[in-house]
């Protein structure tokens, strides 16, 4: 029985040795610290523990948006910003914050669209961690 028990001891140590390695030393392993937020960015939990409910900016492409978008969002994208830019106006209350978002953490549109509206005084304006993906995995 000791012999039975030691041999499995041994084999269930030799195969951690190759795990160990892989999660240590593994070029494309994650990182335990996530990537710190610029200024301008929230997670989607932070926004969701505001008392005040935001002003949901897709920057997303039309058909997008048709296809589906955050509850109560309006659209707003660089490629048609002089006709969607009346609707967010119209749609946003004085001090109320912005989220602007767009596909993913990897697309760049919910920055500039952001940005566009800083510059046009608009403020305070967001962007949304994660985008789309981070709002449809929650």
């Amino acid at each position: 029985m000791r012999c039975v028990l030691r041999q499995t001891l041994i084999v269930c140590v030799i195969a951690l040795i190759p795990a160990v390695g892989s999660a240590l030393f593994h070029p494309k392993r994650p990182s335990w610290n996530p990537a710190p937020l610029d200024p301008w960015e929230m997670t989607l939990a932070d926004v969701m523990r505001w008392k005040d409910k935001p002003l949901w900016v897709d920057a997303r492409s039309k058909a997008n948006y048709e296809k589906e978008h955050v509850p109560g969002a309006v659209p707003l994208n660089e490629d048609r910003w002089d006709e969607l830019l009346p609707g967010v106006l119209a749609a946003w209350k004085p001090e109320q914050s912005i989220v602007v978002y767009c596909d993913d953490k990897r697309c760049d549109s919910s920055n500039a669209v952001a940005k566009r509206l800083r510059e046009a005084g608009v403020s305070p304006v967001f962007v949304l961690k994660g985008g789309w993906e981070a709002w449809r995995q929650e």
